[in-house]
């Protein structure tokens, strides 16, 4: 097997879209609003926009509640060339960083958190 895409089923579909091809500039392959989907093309992986009531409707709404958590269980981790100055271009786009860059040693990594509309988990990432 391969992975294939990441999926994020998105609370609002269009304010998801807006932070992911307006803000973090990534290049949408294909996008159907009338189906609440978008895909993303960010190189060798990409990331689908699905809307939780339109994957409700797929599973059933027992089987995919509408309603998601806060926390989450997966971290989107997208490599940059610089994590500073990624930082500061997205912070002034308006994103409201969980960390601000730092080191990890042990990781041998410069990072930086961030959370999505839906408060999914974003990762910038620069071996040091």
């Amino acid at each position: 097997m391969k992975l294939l895409q990441v999926r994020l089923m998105v609370k609002d579909f269009k304010k998801s879209v807006i932070f992911y091809r307006d803000i973090l500039e990534f290049k949408v392959r294909w996008y159907r609003e009338d189906m609440e989907y978008a895909l993303l093309d960010i190189g060798e992986t990409k990331i689908e926009l699905l809307s939780r009531k339109a994957m409700a409707e797929v599973l059933g709404e027992a089987n995919l509640p509408l309603e998601a958590g806060n926390s989450s269980s997966f971290i989107l981790d997208f490599g940059v060339e610089d994590v500073d100055v990624c930082y500061n271009r997205l912070r002034k786009k308006g994103i409201t960083f969980i960390t601000e860059p730092f080191d990890r040693k042990e990781w041998g990594a410069r990072v930086a958190h961030f959370r999505d509309p839906d408060g999914n988990l974003i990762e910038i990432y620069k071996m040091i």
